[in-house]
């Protein structure tokens, strides 16, 4: 069963005026196309995004946007997103791609954003102890 979507989001789309303008839509597009290919309405959609130190990357806050569910969530109250950060996991020398170690790290990051969205309210009483 599928239980959500991790999507994690490169800064290319942060680095030219167009690409930054059509990414809402795009993203917006993208997800709905997942939903209803998977047959799965409300699919929780955890995006990743990453910080770099690059100047080019110039438009990075309207892509992102500023409320939690980025872009895609902001005024939509029915988008089930949620928008982690990777600032401060170690980049590798090109100073984009996350070394080994920080995409681990990014792992329980994911799961607890997972978790604290869209987890059960009780604990399931039948889960292995």
């Amino acid at each position: 069963m599928i239980k959500g979507l991790l999507w994690y989001q490169g800064e290319s789309d942060t680095s030219k005026q167009y690409d930054a303008d059509a990414y809402r839509g795009n993203m917006t597009k993208l997800i709905e196309n997942v939903r209803e290919g998977l047959g799965l309405p409300s699919l929780p959609i955890i995006q990743v995004r990453e910080l770099t130190s690059f100047n080019c990357f110039v438009r990075r806050q309207q892509v992102y946007g500023e409320s939690e569910g980025g872009p895609i969530g902001n005024g939509n109250p029915k988008c089930l997103c949620v928008l982690i950060d990777a600032k401060g996991l170690e980049l590798k020398d090109d100073h984009l791609h996350l070394t080994s170690k920080s995409q681990v790290q990014l792992g329980p990051m994911l799961a607890d954003a997972y978790l604290q969205r869209f987890g059960p309210s009780e604990p399931d009483s039948h889960a292995a102890i």
